[in-house]
């Protein structure tokens, strides 16, 4: 039946429709009216206020991202960049227990909010200060001020499980050091109901103990030092409510395996849980069959657990003095504590004993988990670029000078004072095989962008592009159907959002179009001084992507255009709505 004469606002002609739901693709016309998807095919005279001429194109659902830090750049970022500019329509913010609320009307407590987070995923604190107007307290009233926001992506949102603990029990020490009492648990639980009924997804949290480079001013963060027994406690509430999920960073290859806890949370609240953390390494294949076992394990026990996967090409480009991902081990955090007092550091630097023990104590499988092999760092910047040192890796470095990795680092610590930038040449398994078997299993999700966070050295929000490009299109291990439906229509689903993550009649027109001969992003970041008070990051651009829609209006037009519409809304799963 064609549908002669009706009137749309937006009408996508000739596009090849990937809509999500790992159908076979095909051509046809979609037409957008009031935000939603309205009719697929037989338009016939069918007229709309924009015609969208996207023959030779792709048209898929926008990316939903399950792991992003936006809670700040949310902000003054409304598209969410880099992560806009990759297809994201829908970001899911305060993972791993990280966020600005509840919190107490005292400043000193939302400094200490605001410190945490920049020593966590690098948000710089003056960016965080100038942009944070701090007039909430509860969840339900921060929630209503990301409500009130312009927007240019949809956002959902955790219930952070550190400031929650912070919240009730009066300091981080407290939450870390100390059981609650009674009471004080009474009331985390009535602070997650009332969560938990204003919208809230669910609650987040970390429990890595001492392997976390996530740092609390050099101790560990509330949730990865204390005794899990509160999340348990919690977790009875989504059982109750019958109601929300569990985002739970529980563990890291070779360092610490605390799944027995995200099987446990399972158990207790009958809800999904998404394990994190997923991730492959070349020299230690076996670890992805440990968690796709354990994923299987869990199905078994009717136990409805997924692993969020950290797992595409993947750098980092830093300046030293931004780089903390190896904390986890004691010598280099008494190096990045020292801050920006540049003799501080060269001095410890130049200490040989202290150089001594991180020798002692250096191991493939060590700095695998925490944050990289100095063999895999390629120096790219120095005050004198004519250095022909400029451009190797460490491990040539240090061969040619004979000297230990260590001693070769240190060394250029110490002649530049600190003034020196790095790229990893590889963060994880670039192999494809590995990949698949990895992203084949329909229980891990891909990711993790962990956009909006550790913006001085990293940007993950191209992993879709990524993914599409390397495994789809280039190497063949999946379809752009399987991708997408990866991308939209399984975190959706695990999230509860009914009216996202596919392109069918009735569905919210969130949605990408894009070239698949021109897909891509370049091999380096850019530095952007656009963060409040001049504040510098780094992002990733995207190549071939002609459009981006969020709820039926574009936001992006040739990539990185921004159109100014910011038709993003806060999500709620539907059991809340």
């Amino acid at each position: 039946m064609t549908n002669n004469g009706t009137t749309y606002d937006v009408i996508i002609k000739g596009g090849t429709l990937i809509d999500g739901t790992n159908t076979p693709r095909k051509i046809t016309d979609i037409a957008i009216r009031d935000g939603k998807i309205a009719r697929i095919g037989g338009l016939g005279s069918a007229t709309a206020t924009r015609i969208v001429n996207a023959a030779g194109r792709i048209v898929a659902p926008g990316v939903i991202d399950v792991h992003t830090h936006y809670d700040a750049a949310i902000f003054w970022d409304p598209y969410c960049t880099p992560s806009g500019y990759h297809g994201m329509t829908t970001a899911v913010v305060s993972n791993c227990g990280f966020g600005f609320s509840p919190c107490k009307q005292d400043k000193a407590v939302q400094e200490r909010y605001m410190g945490m987070m920049e020593t966590t995923e690098q948000i710089p604190t003056a960016a965080l200060r100038e942009a944070l107007p701090f007039t909430w307290e509860s969840f339900p009233e921060w929630f209503e001020v990301v409500r009130g926001l312009s927007k240019g992506v949809n956002v959902a949102s955790y219930i952070p499980l550190n400031s929650l603990m912070m919240f009730v029990m009066g300091s981080p020490e407290d939450a870390r050091d100390r059981l609650p009492t009674e009471a004080e648990l009474s009331e985390m639980k009535r602070l997650l109901r009332e969560a938990l009924e204003a919208g809230a997804i669910g609650f987040a949290f970390s429990k890595l103990n001492e392997f976390n480079s996530h740092k609390d001013h050099g101790a560990p963060m509330p949730t990865d030092a204390a005794d899990e027994s509160t999340a348990y406690a919690l977790a009875e509430v989504l059982r109750e409510m019958d109601y929300g999920i569990i985002q739970a960073l529980v563990d890291l290859p070779m360092a610490i395996d605390n799944n027995h806890i995200a099987e446990k949370l399972a158990r207790i609240s009958g809800r999904p849980v998404i394990q994190n953390i997923l991730v492959p390494f070349d020299h230690i294949p076996g670890e992805v069959d440990r968690v796709l076992n354990w994923l299987d394990h869990c199905e078994a026990e009717g136990l409805d657990c997924y692993s969020q996967a950290l797992a595409f090409r993947a750098w980092n480009e830093s300046r030293l003095l931004d780089w903390n991902s190896w904390d986890v081990v004691p010598e280099f955090a008494r190096f990045s504590e020292l801050g920006e007092d540049i003799d501080a550091r060269v001095t410890l630097a130049t200490d040989r004993s202290w150089r001594e023990a991180i020798k002692a104590k250096y191991s493939v499988d060590l700095m695998t988990s925490a944050g990289g092999l100095f063999e895999l760092l390629k120096l790219i910047r120095l005050p004198d670029m004519t250095d022909p040192r400029v451009g190797k890796t460490f491990a040539e470095i240090a061969q040619e000078s004979g000297k230990h990795v260590v001693d070769a680092f240190f060394d250029i610590v110490v002649e530049s004072r600190c003034d020196m930038d790095f790229r990893t040449v590889q963060s994880m398994s670039q192999d494809p095989a590995l990949f698949e078997k990895m992203y084949k299993h329909p229980r891990v999700i891909a990711g993790t962008s962990d956009g909006g966070a550790h913006i001085r050295f990293f940007s993950g929000g191209n992993f879709s592009t990524d993914l599409l490009k390397w495994l789809a299109l280039e190497e063949k291990r999946f379809t752009l159907e399987e991708l997408h439906h990866k991308f939209s229509m399984l975190p959706s689903r695990i999230l509860n959002l009914t009216d996202r993550g596919v392109l069918l009649p009735g569905f919210a027109a969130d949605l990408m179009i894009y070239d698949p001969n021109e897909l891509g992003y370049p091999d380096k970041y850019e530095v952007l001084r656009d963060l409040p008070g001049g504040e510098f990051r780094r992002v990733i651009p995207a190549f071939g992507i002609d459009l981006v829609m969020v709820n039926g209006e574009v936001t992006f037009e040739s990539g990185m255009k921004s159109t100014g519409s910011t038709p993003g809304r806060v999500l709620i799963s539907a059991a809340s709505s």
